[in-house]
């Protein structure tokens, strides 16, 4: 069977590697804006690996069915009809006669499962993927689901070789491939942040595909997508993992980008001090001199015994003039017993009661005010440029809790929540500078109270 495809420059890349069986890449992450041919390329492979490994059994799945069924299947569809194989094998709806339903099954024994793997809370542990033999898959929209899943099915990795038609074997390696769009989660942690800082595991592998890739694209329809409003450009258009269009996130991008050149705040006003603790490799040992709005991170270590900690925290405060009263430190871990040894000093416990009752506690309070004074472009952190991105992958990831009770106290995600979105990683450098808006709070008031007398005219 000759089969001829035209592929542009990214699809072609991501082919060979997916195609490439003694390069020991397993994963591809393709695709980070709209319009990037990342569903048909996907499909395409799924459909080649079938006609060329007989006996072979792929994988092809969404989050959601409806959208599975209405969006990548039509491309799955579409793709044999490209190829010219439109009727080559057939798609049962239901299981019959052994074989399951909602498959694809090619003359050669080769077959697709079509799948939908949103969380069930009958199946919180994905068990329903764990008598899958697979030989490869494509999950379509990656960025939709969750971690979980995609690690039970790469443990179904197990036909990896299997018989020709004239007898010979074939032999495979594992292969997995992730279409997405920008997200924050596991294939931002895994692929993308790796990717730009050249740390990227040597199984993987991210191609970032956009609009412009694409010769086919229609100009009107980039041209309609341009008119969207910025977040959805920047992501869609130009493939910004950064920027996110999630209601629930507290910190505006630019502003965290602009945090560390807002010159017009100056080193102005008293001083204060911050500083989130840790000892023997857990977390970082970090702290921020202030001066008014402008925090320089002056301490930055991820291994301290009690006795250094207790050592570099004074200096600090003896170095940079900073009164006890105004350094505060985080007392739900080793600094519930520092206080006993610097004397003086604020301990902050994040779930006290706040100043202003609208929060849940004073950790949401604090939390809140950052993102008031980042968000209006109040504060300034000087920095090298490592802390740097850590503030803004730590910032950038959180979220407001419960955006959608209008009733409740305001609240953000649980710090479990949020180091999973980190890839595991404690926020060191964002508590820090939290626990600094201890200082900033302002009690709320009913304001003026005005007497009001009213006397009747004759």
């Amino acid at each position: 069977m000759n089969i001829e495809i035209q592929l542009n420059e990214k699809q072609l890349k991501a082919y060979e590697l997916l195609t490439d069986y003694t390069n020991g890449i397993t994963e591809v992450l393709y695709g980070g804006g709209a319009r990037g041919g990342k569903s048909w390329l996907g499909c395409l492979w799924q459909i080649l690996r079938r006609i060329s490994l007989p006996g072979s059994v792929g994988f092809i799945a969404r989050r959601e069915f409806s959208r599975l069924t209405d969006t990548t299947m039509v491309t799955f569809f579409e793709v044999l009809g490209d190829l010219g194989l439109t009727g080559y094998g057939y798609y049962r709806t239901a299981p019959s006669q052994g074989e399951p339903g909602n498959s694809y099954f090619f003359p050669n024994g080769s077959m697709i499962y079509f799948r939908y793997i949103d969380w069930d809370p009958q199946d919180p542990n994905y068990d329903r993927f764990g008598s899958y033999s697979l030989t490869d898959m494509f999950l379509d929209e990656a960025q939709e689901i969750d971690e979980k899943p995609v690690s039970v099915l790469r443990g179904r990795f197990s036909l990896l070789r299997g018989k020709n038609a004239d007898g010979t074997e074939w032999v495979t390696i594992p292969k997995a491939m992730y279409s997405c769009n920008p997200k924050r989660n596991w294939i931002y942690n895994d692929f993308v942040k790796p990717a730009r800082e050249g740390l990227l595991a040597k199984f993987r592998a991210f191609i970032k595909a956009l609009p412009k890739d694409n010769p086919y694209l229609e100009p009107a329809y980039l041209e309609n997508l341009m008119r969207a409003d910025k977040v959805t450009v920047q992501r869609l258009v130009y493939g910004n993992f950064e920027y996110e269009d999630d209601p629930a996130v507290l910190f505006d991008f630019d502003a965290l980008r602009d945090l560390f050149y807002n010159e017009h705040i100056e080193e102005v006003g008293g001083k204060s001090c911050s500083a989130d603790l840790a000892m023997k490799g857990h977390d970082h040992f970090v702290i921020g001199s202030w001066t008014g709005n402008v925090c320089k991170i002056v301490l930055d270590k991820d291994y301290s015994t009690g006795r250094e900690i207790e050592r570099d925290l004074k200096n600090v405060m003896l170095r940079e003039a900073i009164p006890r009263s105004l350094t505060i430190v985080d007392a739900d871990g080793m600094g519930a017993y520092l206080e006993s040894y610097l004397e003086g000093i604020k301990e902050f416990h994040g779930g006290n009661p706040p100043l202003d009752k609208r929060y849940q506690n004073l950790r949401a309070e604090c939390y809140f005010k950052l993102a008031e004074l980042v968000n209006g472009r109040r504060l300034r952190v000087i920095c090298n440029e490592a802390q740097r991105e850590r503030i803004i992958d730590e910032l950038g990831a959180l979220k407001q809790a419960h955006i959608d009770n209008d009733v409740g106290k305001l609240d953000v995600i649980k710090k479990d929540e949020w180091k999973k979105l980190l890839g595991g990683k404690s926020p060191d450098y964002a508590d820090m500078l939290m626990m600094a808006m201890y200082f900033r709070r302002t009690k709320v008031t009913a304001g003026a109270q005005v007497s009001v007398q009213v006397r009747r005219t004759e």
